[in-house]
């Protein structure tokens, strides 16, 4: 289903993230959960951090999607491995299909020796990030996408912090969230599909912007916290994710794509452009 011929190894090799947003925009919309700069971003970032540490990279994430397309793609390219932790185990045998027929098959590598899929949750104490201390590694990236609560992001932040290199990156998705434990969101959501009352946020639930918190956070506890000036930022207006794909409920813009337009997205800026923030750490 997804073993196109996509060009020659070669053209691949010289235009990766082209190669990575074909990819991606065959996915179904359930799996393509974040705009395609995002995606780029992180691709991107892993280049420069490679160039920086001179090593091949050990990339962990804490939900699965296309963004474990564009870390696979760069360990397929430069080397290194991919870990990922999702309780969906669905998910991570789809994705495991999606990138053996494409990346897999175009680039000539195999997917079980670079991508190791853990169907758990992230914090167990036996499988979850902890575990690769028993593996004896160390991560140099992380990207966070699971429950978008402040206090499950920072549960998982500190798990993270205790595989981490001495350098090392973090990355956000919906970075802009400001729900304390609970994400009344996605309740809702599931509230409106049972044809039931949508819930008021509850004031004490409400925290300030997760980049903020998870900013405060590090720079007090390490010397130098840099934020990174992410592709995803520099290229919203041009993103065609946000025109098919727009998370309506979030941002509070109209559903359908003839009503999404810039003014919509210069609106809601402040929201958008912190949809996604990455902190390189020494």
């Amino acid at each position: 289903m997804y073993d196109f011929y996509y060009d020659t190894k070669e053209k691949i090799k010289k235009n990766p993230e082209d190669f990575l947003i074909f990819v991606k925009k065959l996915l179904p919309r359930w799996i393509n959960g974040i705009p395609d700069g995002e995606c780029l971003a992180i691709y991107k970032i892993l280049k420069t951090l490679k160039k920086r540490k001179k090593k091949k990279l050990v990339l962990t994430e804490t939900g699965c999607g296309a963004s474990t397309i564009a870390m696979f793609l760069h360990c397929a390219l430069y080397g290194g491995k991919l870990y990922s932790w999702d309780t969906n185990a669905s998910k991570g045998s789809f994705l495991k299909g999606v990138i053996s027929e494409s990346v897999g098959r175009s680039l000539n590598v195999d997917v079980n020796k670079i991508w190791t899929f853990i169907p758990s949750n992230s914090l167990d104490p036996h499988v979850g990030l902890r575990v690769l201390n028993e593996i004896k590694s160390n991560s140099d990236f992380c990207f966070f996408d699971t429950w978008h609560t402040l206090e499950h992001v920072f549960k998982e932040l500190k798990e993270f912090e205790k595989i981490a290199s001495s350098k090392f990156i973090v990355a956000f998705d919906d970075a802009y969230y400001t729900k304390k434990h609970t994400n009344y969101t996605f309740i809702n959501v599931i509230r409106s599909k049972l044809n039931l009352k949508r819930l008021n946020e509850p004031k004490h639930n409400i925290s300030k912007p997760f980049y903020i918190e998870i900013d405060n956070y590090l720079k007090k506890k390490y010397k130098k916290v840099k934020k990174i000036k992410d592709h995803y930022k520099l290229n919203i207006k041009n993103d065609s994710w946000f025109k098919y794909y727009s998370d309506v409920k979030d941002f509070g813009i109209s559903s359908y794509e003839k009503k999404f337009n810039l003014k919509d997205l210069r609106s809601k800026s402040k929201i958008i452009n912190h949809r996604f923030d990455a902190f390189f750490i020494e």
